[in-house]
């Protein structure tokens, strides 16, 4: 098949949940024999199997920025494609019956758990063309069954996936000392700074050796917390193996891909009860959920209980296989295939 991706961001300059996703199907759909071109913004990865096509922002105000990519790909030529396949932006494309669309949660949402009355507004913009979206004619697919309710016009959910062959316990060294991971921004939904807050107040004086990591743009100084800054994949992966408890302590995840990273690289997770995390996390299970305001307890309790870790861990990697990566392009193949046989 001829499949065009359409996504405003590739990982080469803006490494997010949905650049990352983009990445990796279009390498496993290429891995399955299809032809796959990739229309962004950004430079083509270096290790991309894909062909690419960079985009150009062009001249204009940061507004008109905003619906650049919406323009953009509106104006590709499409005849040569059996599959058009939107991440995003496509409220300006025309339907078809080779069109598909992917939500990655829903703009509603993120209106709700913004941190600014700015926020807010762009993103409830964006939740008005999440709707033209849906309306126009094609494929609707997401993430999570978690957006249902919020787009009720898409009824198909694919998971995300991970590269299970990179993404895995390796050796399962952990480090000597207690030891706590998070990655994400400090101050968004991700609550970063609720975590650090915690973590000096109800972890330390527990465990005066266990050490938080933290994996983001924003830098924080605090007793034992140690800044990383930005990671490759090889260095996120060896920090997930070797740190006792992953935490995302987020307000809202359209899925939580971090989670399933975790579980993949033999790491328990403790997450805070939002509806992403509920379709991914049993509790106790394969991981642990708590409200905010319990997530020094809950932590504290993982960190003791070796015995529960070990269950988590085990359990987690078992679950995750389910996530493969490859498993989902095989996934989309499959609704391709189904979507041509309908164009006929």
């Amino acid at each position: 098949m001829r499949i065009a991706f359409f996504n405003k961001h590739l990982l080469s300059d803006q490494p997010n949940g949905v650049s990352v996703q983009v990445h990796r199907l279009a390498q496993s759909l290429v891995e399955l024999k299809h032809a796959v071109t990739v229309f962004s913004f950004s430079p083509a990865p270096a290790d991309a199997l894909y062909s690419h096509v960079k985009l150009s922002w062009g001249s204009g105000s940061r507004l008109m920025r905003k619906f650049r990519p919406a323009l953009q790909f509106r104006s590709v030529f499409k005849e040569q494609f059996d599959i058009l396949h939107y991440h995003g932006d496509d409220y300006l494309c025309k339907g078809g019956k080779g069109r598909v669309r992917t939500f990655y949660g829903s703009a509603l949402q993120e209106a709700f758990h913004a941190k600014n009355s700015g926020r807010f507004l762009y993103q409830s913009l964006f939740y008005l063309f999440e709707w033209i979206s849906c309306l126009r004619k094609g494929t609707l697919t997401a993430i999570s069954e978690s957006t249902f309710p919020c787009l009720p016009l898409v009824k198909r959910c694919i998971p995300c996936g991970v590269p299970l062959d990179i993404y895995n316990p390796g050796q399962g060294r952990k480090t000597e000392y207690p030891s706590i991971l998070f990655i994400g921004d400090l101050d968004s939904r991700k609550r970063g700074r609720l975590l650090v807050d915690t973590f000096v107040k109800d972890v330390l004086p527990d465990y005066p050796d266990c050490r938080l990591t933290i994996i983001g743009p924003q830098s924080c100084t605090a007793p034992n917390v140690n800044y990383a800054g930005i990671a490759d994949e090889r260095s996120l992966i060896e920090k997930y193996r070797e740190s006792w408890i992953y935490c995302l302590p987020s307000s809202y995840e359209g899925f939580g891909v971090p989670a399933l990273e975790a579980m993949a690289c033999g790491t328990p997770v403790v997450g805070t009860a939002n509806a992403g995390l509920r379709e991914i996390i049993r509790d106790r299970v394969n991981g642990v959920l708590c409200e905010p305001e319990s997530l020094g307890r809950t932590i504290k309790e993982l960190l003791k209980d070796q015995q529960l870790r070990s269950g988590i861990i085990a359990n987690g990697i078992e679950f995750v296989r389910a996530f493969d990566i490859r498993r989902i392009a095989a996934e989309y193949e499959s609704l391709y295939q189904q979507i041509l046989i309908e164009k006929k």
